[in-house]
């Protein structure tokens, strides 16, 4: 191996761990409250009305279907550890603050 591809080597391997330095729940967090918006948006967009519901093709009430029926177990997730977390609200603070483990593991050092 060259100088070069062991310096990417190395900086690839420090990407991924300073991913593990991160707070894994608070990302899990963020990106589950996107995906809410982004599914109330959808369905916010869609009309039900203009479902052609005799189009045997057509597929989109049945998305829509799974969509909603998912909608509350996302709901109830994001609202789970958004109150055991005690998160923020500001997404960078609260992915780069060390999980409460680490924190105690480093107390008792």
């Amino acid at each position: 191996m060259s100088d070069i591809d062991y310096k990417r080597k190395y900086e690839e391997l420090e990407a991924k761990v300073k991913m593990y330095e991160q707070n894994g729940v608070a990302k899990l967090y963020y990106a589950l409250s996107r995906k809410a918006w982004e599914m109330a948006d959808l369905m916010n967009s869609t009309n039900l009305k203009a479902i052609p519901l005799d189009d045997p093709k057509d597929k989109t009430f049945d998305r829509m279907k799974v969509i909603w029926n998912d909608a509350a177990s996302i709901a109830q997730a994001v609202d789970s550890l958004g109150k055991s977390a005690g998160f923020t609200g500001n997404e960078e603070l609260d992915i780069n603050k060390k999980p409460f483990v680490d924190t105690i593991a480093q107390s008792r050092q």
